[in-house]
């Protein structure tokens, strides 16, 4: 879901960023960013790469662990991480309707990025420039 946000937001901020931090932009001449259908992975560095998988790779073993050894409350997708308190703790049907809307909107999430990549092949410019509607204030 996060990728889902961020592959616009890298269009709209990836110029400002570099130029703000006298680095390289990682956006191609036509305003894409990088994909593996549009290239210009080669630019990230490989040390990113290695971050996000032992990244990833932490958060796959604390679960594992967890459902292993069967942790209290313990249940797929269930790290223990909610900050705001939104969870609710007592009410199961509330429960129910979170975990099935974290689902269902994990799966929107996912196809929106798989037609946000296609998008940018098809048209050859960047998801923020092919709707700007989606990617401007409603004021301007």
């Amino acid at each position: 879901m996060l990728a889902a946000a961020g592959w616009p937001l890298s269009e709209l901020l990836d110029k400002k960023l570099a130029a703000a931090f006298n680095l390289a932009p990682m956006l191609d001449a036509s305003d894409r960013a990088p994909s593996p259908l549009d290239g210009g992975l080669g630019k990230i560095s490989p040390v990113y790469w290695i971050a996000c998988l032992i990244f990833a790779a932490v958060i796959d073993f604390n679960g594992t662990n967890r459902a292993t050894f069967k942790a209290d409350g313990y249940f797929p997708g269930n790290l223990a991480f909610d900050p705001l308190g939104l969870y609710p703790e007592d009410d199961k049907e509330k429960q129910m309707f979170y975990q099935t809307a974290e689902i269902k909107h994990g799966r929107v999430a996912m196809i929106a990025v798989v037609g946000y990549a296609i998008q940018e092949y098809v048209y050859k410019q960047g998801v923020v420039d092919e709707t700007p509607l989606f990617f401007t204030p409603f004021w301007n």
